[in-house]
Order: structure tokens, then sequence, then C-alpha cells
């Protein structure tokens, strides 16, 4: 590489994205990103993890447990199952309980995830990380705040090649000491691309003799995967402008503020990054980072199952529910409420597909493949027809006397059944309005109740 350090001239006019408060706007241009050359900087594509280090800073919680951490860090592993998809996970280095944790990882031995670390780009920083990791640290992330939100308001540089000169001496630093940067390019989606983050990249790379790794970093979410999306916001474009101006090995960080992190970080595979950084459930701050379970699928259904222990999700999300914090019931293949239904059409689905030769009507995938126990589906509610009635009907029998399928939807109670549950749905009529209707779903026992009353009752 070049060392004519005319190339890294910087534009020190601030460079703000500032809309005050409101959405940002996108602009789009007349052509859409190129997908790059398959190269050893953006291929074979690869997840890590920063869970029990940008995870635990969800505002959620107070502590991430340290038992938890290493718990999590197992799960991980077995998820991963030797494929080295997983590559890493990155945890702190500053308080006691982080240098605990990291000598625990590390005792493990694991192959993957590799144990990395995360640094402020401070040359004190890296002295630290060589006490405590005592050399068994390969690589560390180091933040490098890149737009001029940070570089001048944050971080009150006076100018923005005084904040290169900063960020670059402790990665010099890394390297002399056996430790790969992996330089964090944070809030990179407003950042002066263009004017100084190709320049640092670039010099980045010249005085690391090319060893430097980026992370680009959707610190606040603005990120759009619109390959016609301008960048710094068009993540396609920037991902592409990025390896095309400077030939580095990217990795993209997502936020999830628009709801787009995941999108994001597969429009980033597609263009080049070689690697996405993931947590899991989505932890992390504001609305969470890109959910490393639908990374993990997104990587299946793009490249091939490389042999993940797929099964493994649902106990992670078993220690996160019990140990850290609520996982959302509808959380895409973690959430426990996932492959349920109470509406009548879509229950109806769920007990024919059984014996469908076109296979799943309404479930996208086996429950089970991600590890959740067999069980009944439906639920009975306001919008249950009499098919799901049936289901959870035939199931409570079996489990309270091993009777198998006494109920049909031909049964003749099975219409004051329905008929009694939607009644309560409905609520009393006054004259002018309902009143006291039921908000509740009927538990499996209750049905079995009413449906026995039922048929020991007179008709009208």
């Amino acid at each position: 590489m070049s060392t004519d350090k005319s190339e890294y001239m910087v534009n020190e006019e601030r460079f703000y994205q500032n809309f005050g408060g409101r959405f940002p706007a996108v602009t789009r241009g007349p052509d859409p990103a190129v997908t790059p050359e398959h190269s050893a900087a953006s291929d074979p594509k690869r997840i890590t993890d920063t869970t029990l280090r940008d995870g635990a800073q969800d505002p959620r919680f107070a502590l991430f447990p340290h038992e938890a951490k290493l718990e999590y860090f197992d799960l991980l592993h077995r998820l991963d199952n030797g494929t080295g998809v997983i590559e890493s996970v990155e945890v702190f280095i500053y308080q006691r309980r982080d240098v605990w944790v990291l000598g625990k990882l590390l005792e493990r031995g694991y192959e993957y995830p590799r144990v990395t670390t995360w640094t402020r780009a401070r040359p004190k920083d890296i002295k630290l990380l060589m006490e405590v990791s005592e050399g068994r640290i390969r690589e560390t992330g180091m933040l490098a705040s890149a737009s001029d939100h940070h570089i001048f308001d944050k971080l009150r540089f006076p100018t923005k090649a005084r904040a290169m000169e900063a960020y670059l001496e402790p990665a010099r630093i890394a390297l002399e000491n056996g430790i790969r940067p992996r330089i964090h390019l944070e809030d990179a989606t407003r950042a002066d691309i263009d004017g100084w983050v190709i320049p640092f990249m670039c010099r980045a790379l010249d005085e690391t003799g090319g060893e430097a790794l980026f992370r680009v970093c959707d610190t606040i979410g603005w990120g759009q995967p619109d390959p016609y999306a301008n960048p710094p916001f068009g993540i396609p474009k920037l991902i592409e402008h990025l390896r095309s101006e400077t030939g580095a090995e990217l990795e993209f960080h997502g936020h999830n503020d628009f709801g787009l992190a995941t999108a994001n970080s597969m429009a980033a595979w597609t263009y080049g990054a070689k690697r996405v950084n993931t947590t899991f459930a989505g932890l992390g701050e504001r609305t969470g980072n890109t959910s490393l379970e639908q990374m993990v699928a997104a990587y299946i259904r793009i490249y091939g199952d490389p042999g993940f222990e797929l099964g493994v999700l649902a106990e992670m999300a078993d220690l996160i529910n019990r140990s850290v914090v609520g996982v959302s019931a509808q959380a895409p293949m973690i959430g426990s409420g996932t492959p349920m239904t109470q509406a009548g059409i879509h229950q109806t689905g769920l007990t024919r597909q059984s014996e469908a030769p076109g296979g799943f009507i309404y479930l996208p995938y086996d429950p089970e493949m991600v590890g959740q126990r067999p069980r009944e589906l439906s639920l009975v509610g306001a919008l249950s027809g009499v098919d799901g009635l049936v289901s959870v009907l035939n199931t409570e029998v079996e489990r309270q006397t091993g009777v198998v399928g006494e109920y049909r939807a031909t049964s003749k109670v099975m219409s004051r059944v329905y008929s009694a549950i939607h009644d309560e749905y409905d609520g009393r009529w006054d004259g002018t309005r309902f009143e006291g209707a039921r908000n509740s779903f009927f538990e499996p026992a209750e049905l079995l109740s009413l449906a026995r009353t039922l048929e020991k009752a007179p008709r009208d």
C-alpha cells in the first residue's frame, strides 16, 4: 500500500446529519449497489456475537449475571457445533467481574466461538487488555467513533485529523503485541464517508500492514437495506463503497430502531461484508441489535445449514428468560408463542396439515427443529373455530384419561360449546351495548369441563 500521506487528507468541514429529532430522510440514486465478486475479504460468511458486551447494555436489566454469561457461552458453542460459522464472542475487560468472566471463558478452550474483547481506542486500554488477558487474546474490538457528531460533539476532538491520530496509536500498540485490531467505526451511518472514514481506513490499513479489520456500525439504526438508497444510510451502497475503495475486510453491526437490523445485516452480507455482529434475542440498547437467531436462520436459508445444533435455541431462550430478561413470546424462532394460533381458519389448517401431502399449512417450519417441545398449538379465544376447539378438547381428554380422539367437529355437543364460548366473548347485551365480555383465553381443563357440562344439560 502507498504511504503517500496526501491520500489521507480529511475534510475538516463539519458533516452533520441533523434532522431535528424527526425521522431521517432517505435519498435514492438512479442505480442500485452492485454485488461484488467473491473474495477472501468477503467470504465465507461468518456471524459474531456481542450478547455479553453490547447485549448486556440492554436498558431492561441492570446486570447480565456472571454465571449466566458462562452458561450462554457454552450454549453458543453447542449451537455453532464445530462449524466455525459463529466465529467469536465479545466481552468487556473493565470491571473485576469482567476479568473473572474473561478468564472462565478462556478456560473452556473452545475453538469456536473464539473469545474477543472490546476496548476504547486508547493506549491505556490496550495495556489493560494485555495485563488481564496474559497473552491469551489475539483480537480486540476497538471503538473509533466515526461521525462528526461523535468526533466533535461527544469526544471534543479539535479536528478530524486529530481524531485519526488518536485512534491509530492504540491500533499500532495492539498489533505490536500480537493483538489484531478490529476497528469499530461507531456511528458510520452518519459519518463523512469520503471525507474521513475512507481516508482513516486506508491509513489504518497502511500502518498495520493490512492487518486492521473494521466493524461498520449503524449505531442509531438509521441504515436502509434498499440497494438504491444513497450512503451513508444505504447499507448496500455503503458496504460496496467501503469495500471497493479500501479492500478492507468488513463486519456489520446493526441496531433495530426502525426494525431493519436483520434486513440491513443480510444486505451487508450480500454487498461485501464478511461478518455480521449479533446478540441473542436482539438484546441491546434502545430497541436492540441484530438478532443472532434470525441471522442463523438467514445463513441456513441463503448458504445452507453447515451443521448448527438448532435445538439449542430453546435452551438459550430459557436461560435468558430465567436469568436475564423476558423474551417476547412472539420473537421469531425463540418465542414461546410463535407456533400458536387462536384464529379459526388457522386452527383448521393446523388440524389438517398433519396429513396434508403438501406439508405444513400454517407453520413456516417444524417448531421441534428449534427445540420447542411438542404441544397443543391452538388457543381458545374470541376468534377460535370448531376445529381449534376439537383439537384442544382432544388433547386435554388424552392428557386426563388416555382416550384418543373423543371429540369431532360433527359431535353434537360442539355447536353448543362453540356458542357458549362466543356468548362469553360477546358479553351481556343491555339494550344499547355489550358489557362484561370475557377477555382471557379458555384453559384446556376449563374447556373440557364446559363440554362435559353441556353434554349433560338438556337442550332448550
